[in-house]
């Protein structure tokens, strides 16, 4: 979008960018004709480095052509792939692996902070057993639809560029291999507030709801069932089962300033809203909680999870922390929090690290959460992937 392009907007967003606050081929949209259907072996990963649509204009260079529009698709439940505790077992009783800023290609020239790439996202689904993303939003004002990349002009390489099209492939994931434990899809808006307002957030949901009908998704409704509030029901009948949960998805908005303040309504509840948000405990709303720093937020992790809510934090802080040899890899996984983002989740040549969840089918039982009966198998057996 034109301000975007801006110098006073690249400075704005400069500043407000960067990682999370804890220092510590683009697959072609699926139709409705799509459903359960692998795609061709050409078109199975993202287009290695999906170029941003090109801004310029001038009688030399083609008018811009905005993405079409996707096609959602309901979510449809197979009891082929029910998992045999799946009606004791709940959503917070799980560890998983998730990646940060998971669209992410390593900048072609000084990288620093940003020296990481990651494959695309149904590959890490896939392959490197991630069962959480995040992905960095921008709004396109042009085309009214919303772009995934971290800083525009400085670290803008990704591997699927529109948002949409970044869900298509997870959802091709979920088609294919229903037997998943649901996934988590962390949204972080890149936008400064003074843009985001309600036909913000109304243009976003749109976004999801045009791949994932709303059937697909955990929303905070649900969740809260007959309580007063979300925290409520967590608090004291805890979150859905397996059961209720499995092959579906997640989204959580990472923001706890004036944009969680708008979409909470006022930081009253989450009704009729698509997402879940980062929260403090014992807010009305609160249902995640964003702990980045699992040493340094170790009472809060725990506090978190005694309380019933499903924590995020991280094993690795940026890379140049890890290739100096500091990861909070060992203290993260012990912390229980459900979800455990990486800038590693492969090994990468020159590195010895990389992070798997530990006796993980890829996923495990929180040592923190689960009751005694679960095993990783129990939260997500490969056998029981597909019918």
């Amino acid at each position: 979008m034109a301000a975007r392009c801006s110098l006073l907007f690249l400075t704005f967003v400069l500043a407000l960018s960067g990682c999370d606050s804890d220092p510590a081929g683009t697959e072609p949209t699926l139709d409705a004709g799509d459903a359960g259907e692998p795609p061709d072996a050409a078109d199975a990963g993202a287009v290695p480095d999906a170029a941003p649509p090109s801004r310029d204009t001038g009688p030399d260079v083609p008018e811009r052509t905005c993405p079409p529009p996707a096609t959602p698709l309901a979510f449809r439940r197979d009891d082929a792939v029910a998992h045999p505790l799946d009606d004791v077992l709940r959503l917070n009783h799980l560890q998983a692996e998730a990646t940060h800023n998971s669209y992410h290609l390593e900048p072609t020239e000084d990288a620093g902070e940003w020296a990481y790439s990651h494959a695309p996202l149904d590959e890490q689904l896939e392959r490197q057993g991630v069962r959480a993303l995040e992905l960095d939003v921008h709004l396109d004002e042009e085309c009214e639809r919303f772009e995934v990349f971290h800083i525009g002009l400085l670290d803008e390489r990704t591997t699927c560029r529109v948002l949409s099209d970044c869900l298509a492939l997870v959802r091709g994931f979920s088609q294919r291999h229903p037997g998943h434990h649901p996934l988590f899809v962390q949204i972080e808006l890149k936008d400064p507030a003074s843009v985001v307002d309600e036909a913000y957030f109304v243009a976003l949901e749109n976004e999801i709801l045009s791949v994932f009908d709303r059937s697909w998704i955990v929303t905070p409704d649900e969740v809260r069932g007959d309580a007063a509030t979300v925290s409520d029901a967590i608090v004291a009948n805890g979150w859905p089962t397996l059961a209720a949960t499995r092959g579906r998805i997640l989204f959580y908005l990472d923001d706890d300033g004036a944009s969680r303040q708008l979409y909470t309504h006022g930081g009253r509840d989450l009704d009729g809203r698509l997402m879940f948000v980062d929260s403090d405990a014992g807010a009305p709303y609160a249902g995640v909680l964003v702990l980045n720093d699992p040493v340094g937020e170790a009472d809060a992790i725990a506090a978190a999870l005694a309380a019933g809510y499903v924590v995020r934090t991280r094993a690795d802080s940026s890379p140049v922390d890890v290739r100096a040899g500091r990861t909070a890899l060992a203290e993260a996984l012990a912390s229980g929090a459900q979800i455990v983002s990486t800038d590693f989740p492969d090994p990468v040549a020159g590195l010895d690290y990389s992070v798997a969840i530990p006796g993980g089918t890829p996923s495990r039982c929180s040592p923190v959460t689960a009751p005694s009966e679960c095993t990783s198998a129990a939260i997500e057996d490969p056998a029981l992937l597909a019918p």
